[in-house]
């Protein structure tokens, strides 16, 4: 397994790449360097808006294409780029083209997984490229907590995409405009009319606050709670646990769902009964290709656990090796 360049920060401050693109390790963190990008002269690369440029890096193990380029840091280490970093690198206009698929080669699915978080909340975009070309987008916005807010999905085709962003972008203008009803007048009494109670549920979507929604409708933080446990809105701490288990456990993607059908555990939480056992196995002197098997994770996971937990043992030397 090795460690990809998978964004990088121009002197403008602007990340590129897929810098929200979560590690094969949930528990891994991204490394940073900088890297000076002073492409050899006389070669395309020097057009590139990038040439001269000290550059921030991020580099893990991420599952991404890796570029035909190993990159020298400035802070030390030598690291290929993913296909994406190295496009816009070195590409005249920091465009980004695909990979070209080879034809003789056995032809998968084209996947693509980001995701980014603003204002407490979690936006995650997965596309799936079935054989017929079709594309399945998924767009799920969950709390920072993993609670799923909302979810979007369907299939579409390469046509389709960018009218469909032109057509989010122009609600977002129109529907942000005056989206919040006018408050209903102050209730007389403890009876909740209908009015109240869907002016109440759009109200909660907007604001959490307990005691700002007692204030807005003249009501107790218990009448608030009452009324939207009535509406199904919220839930007991514990049926919700379940729900959101539930829930979890019927979203997965289809590019986790794709990769567990080669690696049963893949992005699966490391136990601290996995570690064990793995580090045991490795200096038992199992193989990575038998650490796969036994475990159910892909190469480049059970290389990056291997050197997380400091084990010892020839898939651990061969891991060290492969990252210099």
């Amino acid at each position: 397994m090795s460690l990809l360049i998978y964004a990088f920060k121009d002197g403008n401050s602007r990340w590129h790449g897929d810098p929200d693109i979560p590690l094969i390790d949930p528990c891994d963190e991204p490394g940073r360097g900088t890297l000076t990008y002073q492409p050899v002269p006389g070669t395309p690369e020097m057009t590139s808006p990038f040439a001269g440029q000290n550059l921030t890096v991020l580099y893990g193990s991420v599952d991404l294409d890796a570029g035909p380029v190993t990159y020298q840091l400035d802070t030390g280490g030598r690291f290929q780029a993913s296909w994406h970093v190295h496009t816009l690198l070195a590409a005249p206009c920091g465009a980004a083209p695909l990979p070209t698929v080879v034809p003789d080669e056995p032809h998968q699915p084209a996947c693509l997984e980001t995701a980014f978080a603003e204002n407490g909340s979690r936006y995650t975009l997965t596309g799936t490229r079935a054989h017929n070309g079709q594309l399945t987008l998924e767009l799920v916005i969950s709390t920072d907590r993993g609670e799923i807010r909302a979810e979007l999905s369907g299939d579409v085709s390469d046509d389709d995409l960018q009218p469909l962003a032109r057509l989010l972008d122009a609600a977002s203008h129109t529907l942000t405009r005056n989206n919040t009803p006018p408050a209903p007048s102050p209730p007389t009494g403890g009876t909740w009319t209908p009015q109240e109670s869907a002016h109440l549920a759009v109200r909660f979507r907007q604001e959490h606050d307990f005691t700002l929604l007692a204030t807005e409708f003249s009501r107790t933080r218990s009448a608030i709670y009452a009324e939207l446990k009535r509406q199904r809105l919220i839930s007991a701490p514990q049926q919700q646990r379940t729900t959101l288990m539930s829930k979890a456990a019927r979203t997965t993607s289809p590019v986790l769902q794709q990769r567990r059908l080669t690696h049963r555990n893949s992005h699966a939480r490391w136990s601290e009964e996995d570690d064990q056992n793995l580090s045991r196995r490795c200096a038992e002197g199992a193989t990575n290709a038998e650490l796969c098997e036994e475990f159910g994770r892909s190469s480049q996971a059970i290389e990056g656990r291997l050197l997380k937990i400091g084990a010892t043992g020839p898939a651990a030397d061969e891991a060290r090796l492969n990252i210099l």
